[in-house]
């Protein structure tokens, strides 16, 4: 049985065209969305290649982290073309405070970057764009994050490496302005958007980047 609340934002989902362009991909999805649902006008983002973004964020002259696939970089590529909105960086370990912040953010009306690991990863990034059967102050067994996953379908066992071989399985373009891909709109449990790697140092933490107002 299927109960409780349920929302999903209509997010225009990306495939990642290359194995290590989680995070470009990821915001591509983010700035589309914020550029045509959320502020109605093209603030220069969403018309970013995927390849493009990906070289802001890792090897730009303008980025203030000089790591690669920083969290801060990806804040700070949101923030610069969106200054109109805020944006967040949070770490949590504690996953009913997790799971509350991200039923709040998606009420809000905004989705949430999600950075992950598992045992085919040391690092990866999702998208949240919803959930399904949230009943507030109690457990549902039939409870699910809605998340855009840019590599294909994200295993909730997180314990396979052959997932991103068929992303690009019945793959199309759609009228939105994105795509259609085996790993938009997938479903996972909330234990699945923390790190989950076996001796990863922040085993259990969420890392989000959120947007509000």
């Amino acid at each position: 049985m299927r109960f409780g609340f349920t929302k999903v934002l209509p997010v225009p989902y990306f495939i990642q065209p290359d194995p290590t362009w989680c995070q470009s991909t990821v915001l591509k999805m983010m700035a589309t969305y914020i550029e045509n649902k959320v502020l109605m006008a093209s603030c220069g983002g969403a018309d970013r290649e995927i390849k493009d973004i990906w070289t802001d964020i890792n090897t730009g002259t303008a980025r203030p982290e000089r790591i690669r696939n920083s969290l801060g970089n990806m804040k700070w590529w949101l923030q610069r073309h969106y200054p109109m909105l805020k944006f967040s960086y949070t770490e949590i370990n504690r996953e009913n405070v997790a799971l509350e912040l991200l039923i709040k953010l998606i009420n809000g009306g905004f989705h949430v970057l999600t950075s992950v690991s598992h045992a085919g990863t040391h690092g990866h990034i999702i998208l949240v764009v919803g959930y399904e059967n949230y009943l507030p102050m109690m457990s549902s067994e039939s409870f699910n994050l809605v998340i855009h996953e840019p590599y294909a379908r994200f295993d909730p066992s997180l314990k396979h490496r052959i997932f991103g071989k068929h992303r690009f399985d019945g793959a199309q373009s759609v009228k939105s302005g994105g795509e259609a891909g085996p790993g938009s709109f997938d479903r996972i449990p909330i234990t699945s958007a923390s790190r989950r790697r076996p001796g990863d140092v922040s085993y259990g933490t969420y890392r989000f980047i959120s947007c509000t107002r």
